[in-house]
């Protein structure tokens, strides 16, 4: 337990409580709506502008690098909102993953050319949580702060599209303006979180807590409840093995995510068998 001490051990730690805390509310609005893979081209989206801004001489963390990885996020969030129900043979699933197939190609086209286009690939792939600057989290907490309370006002209409999708259509005629607002700050949180933690542990934040809690329960704030819980544990666990035994703290903590879904899981189905009426 030594790391504990660590100080890079300690601002990986609060970065990584930072980003699960979000990620795990934003998840249980993803999961429900069945959009898995929206934060995985919004975060692509957001890797997208900071190569184009690496293309443009600018570096991942000059202010314009990332104004272009937000803009990139919001014309995916306007893009998902105006395409959700304009289609009814095609789900929303498969633009999402055109979207970010499409996104990734152009990052690697972009940064083919690029003498550390190798290096800033990875970076968009599985972050840099031990060498980020506190400053940057303190940011990033503030920003998160404000995302919260945007949520808190607007919980009414977002937790109903989320929860009754078909009925929201009639009861709210601007749906797309909810969407889009939604998508947006959820851009936000995402174009951040890249820079961070990488797409894929980003990911991992978004739908696996999520699923961790509502595997448990369907109710809301139990489900939110565990979903945090298992998130920051996870994320703790995974950031002392990632020191124990030399490995990226990125992908160390999204083995371990996975790794106790597995176990939750169990968990939940032997607790079922043994109590039902208890869920």
């Amino acid at each position: 337990m030594e790391a504990l001490a660590l100080p890079f051990f300690q601002t990986a730690a609060i970065a990584a409580l930072v980003l699960a805390g979000i990620h795990a509310y934003l998840g249980f609005h993803i999961v429900r709506r069945g959009v898995l893979f929206v934060d995985l081209a919004l975060a692509q989206m957001a890797a997208l502008g900071v190569a184009i801004a690496l293309v443009l001489g600018r570096e991942p963390d000059d202010p314009r690098a990332y104004l272009l990885a937000l803009g990139m996020t919001f014309v995916g969030a306007a893009l998902f909102s105006w395409l959700r129900g304009r289609s009814k043979q095609v789900p929303l699933e498969a633009f999402i993953g055109i979207v970010f197939a499409t996104a990734q190609a152009a990052v690697f086209l972009l940064l083919e050319k690029s003498p550390s286009g190798a290096e800033h690939l990875k970076e968009t792939l599985v972050g840099s949580l031990f060498t980020v600057d506190p400053k940057v989290i303190t940011r990033v907490a503030i920003l998160y702060a404000g995302v919260a309370v945007v949520h808190y006002f607007l919980r009414k209409p977002f937790f109903e599209i989320t929860n009754t999708p078909h009925d929201s259509e009639v009861k709210r005629p601007r749906v797309f303006l909810w969407d889009f607002l939604f998508y947006a700050t959820f851009g936000l949180v995402v174009t951040s979180a890249v820079q961070i933690a990488g797409v894929l542990l980003v990911f991992g934040f978004l739908v696996i807590p999520a699923v961790a809690g509502l595997m448990a329960t369907s109710r809301t704030v139990p489900a939110l409840a565990i979903g945090w819980v298992f998130g920051f544990v996870a994320s703790v666990a995974g950031l002392l093995a990632s020191v124990k035994w030399d490995m990226p703290a990125a992908p160390s903590i999204l083995v371990m995510l996975s790794g106790m879904l597995v176990v939750h899981g169990a968990l939940v189905m032997v607790y079922r068998k043994v109590k039902p009426a208890a869920v």
